[in-house]
């Protein structure tokens, strides 16, 4: 075969990827030019294919190497995009609960109204795939009339300038997930080879969410399965298992909480968490059981978290009770994480109470006194509310647990608001009170134990405040806003760490209870306005340096060491504060009036 200089100059058009005309310009035999483009096209659907297989092979190993879903689908769209060749991508996924489809995924999308978007089945091309689990396409959305067209659908796709359409169902079975698609911004057909490829890709993403639903149903059957398996081992509570523990180890075992106190106790002698503190040190530091002669100590463990401990002791101990104790501390960590979830779980509802109680208590007070009973709180009878504060906001989640803890014991709730914990106690009134009621003691009293047990358990200062509430939902609110300013006084007056209730504030307890704030701030403007200003102005602190001065008693000596402050600097200080406020300020009845302002003042921040 002789080759003309028109065929040496067709080949080098074909490896330069020239158009057609320039093929045909070449000089060649139209049917070697014709030849030249059928070669050219097989070429390209080749090497679509390969492009195509290649992306299926990826996709396919997305899944296998159980990748986040979130990833896998967008993969799938970002593939989609580039084999088809289109300006965009994207993924609608069905809402089986609102019955509609949303975009879950999206490439080459720029306005946030799309990326956003909802679209009732069967409306727009999207719905009419969703709707009958079919493939559609349109060369020319706006103008296409075979589906049912909305303002809100077109005003969405008309903002992002898209014309050309094709989508495919993700279809698994006979489940729809929801659509792929593929778009442009002109008109453009698609080939049966794109359908062909999208609808690959679509069903690796139905795939991949048929596979996350399946994780997450096997998820929950072993969560409910432990759970039965839970409820069949333990038989009971802590005390049933030490019982047990007892009788088949014939020894006497204490089961302990996280802090070391004793939850249950079994045997002839159970034995005394204080004289083993060693024990229990080294069972906890190493997270294994410890022993010493006739004792063993074994951690209960959960996770990275320390929930307690078996202390067991028996004369004659051996490795096969060390091992019995720690099958057992499995069984007692199943327990008491089973219990945590209960008893989290009833401090909601105590929550959720106490929240309507605190911030809607005329909404519907039968409804709350009824609530209240469920828990175990009968608001018909006087109640004492405290608001617990620490400074220290890494301590707050643990102040209002242990306020929780406190509560229950003596037959009240406790729940978080605002950063305070908030504690709700019956007052017992008969002679035969509810176990752990507040007999006879006042919001005072119970204010300083409740600041008392918290400061202890949190290991560092708790302010309460109290005060008495009446009978019914109303006056459990009433009390509590009464309880919270009591803390800020308590705050403001530098006695953190007490526990008071208005009453024991004395003066300054009429003022934050009974006395109208509009006026009070009258009464501070009039009396030591000046004072006020020239601070406000100044950046000085003339305010602070005249009630340190009260606070010192008038000496002026005591004074300036209060405020770190050379007695000369004091001196001067003095006279702005006579020129502001008049030279009376410290005599008589103005100095009255004065120190009772600048107190007001403080108090009420």
């Amino acid at each position: 075969m002789t080759t003309t200089r028109g065929d040496g100059a067709l080949l080098r058009l074909l490896c330069e990827e020239a158009d057609e005309d320039a093929l045909r310009a070449s000089g060649a035999e139209d049917s070697l030019v014709g030849d030249a483009l059928e070669l050219r096209a097989r070429l390209a659907a080749h090497r679509s294919r390969e492009a195509a297989l290649a992306a299926l092979y990826e996709t396919a190993g997305d899944l296998a190497s159980l990748r986040a879903l979130q990833d896998v689908l967008q993969a799938i769209v970002r593939r989609a995009r580039t084999l088809v060749g289109t300006d965009v991508a994207y993924l609608l996924l069905y809402d089986q609960e609102q019955g509609d489809t949303y975009v879950h995924v999206t490439e080459g999308i720029t306005t946030e109204a799309f990326k956003t978007g909802r679209l009732a089945v069967g409306t727009g091309l999207g719905g009419l795939v969703a709707e009958t689990a079919q493939p559609y396409h349109t060369a020319d959305y706006p103008n296409d009339e075979r589906f049912a067209h909305s303002d809100y659908v077109d005003s969405v796709i008309g903002a992002e300038g898209l014309v050309a359409i094709q989508g495919v169902p993700l279809k698994f079975g006979d489940q729809v997930y929801g659509v792929l698609f593929a778009a442009n911004r002109r008109v453009r057909p698609f080939s049966p080879d794109e359908v062909e490829l999208l609808i690959s890709l679509a069903n690796h993403a139905a795939l991949a969410i048929e596979n996350a639903t399946l994780f997450e149903e096997v998820r929950k059957a072993a969560t409910v399965h432990e759970r039965l398996t839970a409820v069949a081992l333990d038989g009971g509570g802590p005390a049933e298992l030490a019982r047990a523990l007892a009788e088949v180890l014939r020894g006497s075992v204490s089961v302990l909480d996280a802090e070391g106190r004793s939850l249950a106790d079994a045997g002839v002698d159970p034995p005394q968490p204080a004289e083993f503190v060693r024990e229990l040190a080294t069972a906890r530091a190493r997270r294994a059981s410890a022993t010493r002669g006739a004792a063993c100590a074994t951690p209960v463990i959960a996770a990275d978290e320390h929930l307690g401990t078996l202390l067991f002791v028996r004369g004659g101990l051996d490795a096969s009770d060390v091992h019995a104790l720690e099958r057992a501390a499995q069984a007692v960590a199943l327990m008491l994480l089973h219990e945590r979830s209960v008893t989290a779980a009833e401090q909601r509802l105590r929550g959720e109470l106490l929240d309507e109680l605190l911030g809607a208590p005329h909404r519907d007070p039968e409804g709350l006194t009824r609530r209240a009973a469920l828990v175990g709180l009968d608001l018909h009878r006087p109640h004492v509310v405290l608001v617990a504060r620490a400074e220290d906001t890494g301590r707050r989640r643990r102040i209002a647990d242990l306020a929780g803890a406190y509560a229950v014991r003596r037959g009240g709730i406790a729940w978080e608001a605002g950063g305070d914990a908030v504690v709700v106690l019956p007052v017992a009134q008969d002679p035969d009170p509810a176990p752990g009621a507040e007999v006879g003691t006042g919001p005072g009293e119970a204010a300083r134990r409740l600041a008392g047990a918290l400061g202890a358990g949190a290991s560092g200062a708790v302010t309460v405040g109290a005060e008495s509430a009446a009978p019914g939902a109303a006056g459990v609110a009433g009390a509590h806003r009464d309880a919270a300013r009591c803390v800020d006084a308590l705050v403001a007056l530098d006695r953190v760490g007490e526990g008071a209730c208005r009453d024991d504030l004395g003066i300054h307890g009429l003022l934050i209870g009974r006395a109208d704030r509009g006026e009070l701030d009258r009464f501070v403007r009039r009396t030591i306005g000046p004072l006020l200003d020239h601070d406000a102005s100044r950046g000085s602190d003339l305010t602070g340096t005249a009630l340190a001065y009260f606070t010192c008693d008038g000496s002026l000596t005591r004074t300036a060491a209060e405020l770190y402050v050379h007695v000369n600097t004091l001196y001067q200080r003095i006279d702005r504060i006579s020129a502001l406020l008049g030279p009376q300020w410290r005599h008589g009845d103005q100095a009255l009036q004065v120190h009772l302002a600048l107190k007001t003042h403080r108090t009420s921040g």
